[in-house]
């Protein structure tokens, strides 16, 4: 016999759900890993064009009371939590209002920018290695040699 301390009672019984279960309709657009796919079956990746790189701007913006409010409340809503206003608008751009990716980009970028490396050099290493400050200090290091 088992003494009435080391019982176990029986789990409760779950209700079955009836009826349909819900479904995402969301459409995923592959064309951008297609483009990629395609450029490295050539040999040559121009990361920038497939990335829209060319049209960062050249030298980081001026948070001056000039530039006026920001009209993207995602991005004001970034802007409200304290990360950097200059960086924070490419960020949701690549990664729309993904905090997880959005704080990444904007630490990485801060930090590579930190170090002395082009604010167009550093978005495009970031992007190509997914938020990864280390291997994108690495290309750096070793494309410098």
């Amino acid at each position: 016999m088992i003494k009435p301390e080391y019982r176990i009672t029986p789990p409760p019984q779950l209700t079955l759900q009836r009826g349909e279960i819900p479904r995402s309709s969301f459409q995923f657009g592959f064309e951008l890993e297609r483009q990629i796919t395609a450029e490295a079956e050539k040999g040559s990746v121009n990361w920038s064009r497939l990335l829209d790189l060319e049209n960062l701007p050249s030298k980081p913006l001026e948070s001056t009371p000039s530039t006026g409010p920001i009209a993207d409340p995602v991005v004001r809503k970034y802007i409200a939590s304290g990360l950097s206003r200059e960086i924070v608008p490419l960020a949701v751009a690549n990664y729309g209002d993904n905090p997880t990716k959005v704080q990444e980009f904007v630490t990485g970028y801060t930090l590579l920018r930190e170090m002395g490396f082009s604010s167009n050099s550093v978005a495009e290493a970031l992007l190509r290695y997914e938020n990864d400050t280390d291997k994108a200090l690495a290309h750096f290091l070793n494309s410098s040699q």
